[in-house]
């Protein structure tokens, strides 16, 4: 036990990430002044919503004592909106993240891998296609995908209602993705895993590598995918037993 924990302190002092699961933001740029971000993957962190003007840090405690540790920008008068800012890990409360934009379409990811922050600005999007295998419409489908409803009371939500089944005949037969456009770049949308059932998931990612959701179960569905917080929820609504039930 005690080389182990020897170990375990050689490898912090080298810089070395000890596994986190929480980080908060506190600051005059958070509503209420502190918020939890959302694990999504491990040592991936997000936060969806509203910013105020002002600054904010990230930490790895709600509130902080001598135990905390602070990610704090590189530079100096960083901007919370970047394509990848990087930070550093530290015990004092060092330099905060400026925001210079009060919003509420804010998008933020902590990635304590790359030890970098991705911030930005989220625009909603014009489109929302849904295409592939278990779709009407397979793959050959460029100008002819399956629209979805945008919400009139929120622009980052769309929703779709129709049928996905398999089709043997058509490669991937059980898949399909949704595209930002009727074609299949450059916006797109994905599940972190490959072949990810969409009734057993609601994480989703915007770009990426090009994984694909799937069905397990044949018929009419209903979904809808929020953009801004990155989820997804499907419901099967019926099944129909004159669906192919294919292998």
């Amino acid at each position: 036990m005690k080389r182990f924990l020897l170990f375990a302190l050689f490898l912090v002092g080298c810089g070395f990430a000890v596994a986190q699961t929480e980080l908060w933001m506190v600051g005059t740029a958070v509503p209420g002044g502190t918020q939890k971000l959302e694990q999504v993957t491990d040592g991936d962190f997000k936060y969806a919503g509203t910013l105020n003007v002002g600054e904010l840090r990230i930490q790895t405690q709600q509130k902080a004592n001598g135990n905390t540790r602070f990610l704090t920008p590189t530079l100096p008068d960083a901007n919370i909106v970047s394509g990848g800012a990087a930070f550093q890990e530290s015990t004092n409360a060092g330099e905060a993240w400026q925001v210079v934009v009060s919003e509420n379409r804010y998008s933020i990811h902590v990635d304590l891998n790359s030890h970098t922050l991705r911030g930005e600005l989220l625009q909603p999007w014009g489109e929302l296609f849904i295409a592939g295998g278990a779709t009407e419409v397979g793959w050959k489908c460029e100008g002819k995908m399956l629209l979805m409803q945008q919400s009139l009371d929120n622009p980052f939500v769309w929703t779709w209602e129709g049928e996905l089944r398999n089709h043997p005949d058509v490669e991937e037969s059980r898949s399909f993705k949704f595209q930002g456009q009727d074609r299949w770049g450059p916006k797109s949308l994905h599940p972190f895993k490959q072949d990810t059932d969409i009734l057993n998931e609601s994480r989703l990612r915007r770009g990426g590598s090009d994984t694909k959701w799937t069905i397990t179960k044949e018929g009419r569905y209903s979904i809808t995918v929020d953009l801004l917080n990155e989820t997804v929820s499907a419901k099967l609504v019926s099944t129909s037993s004159g669906l192919s039930k294919g292998k």
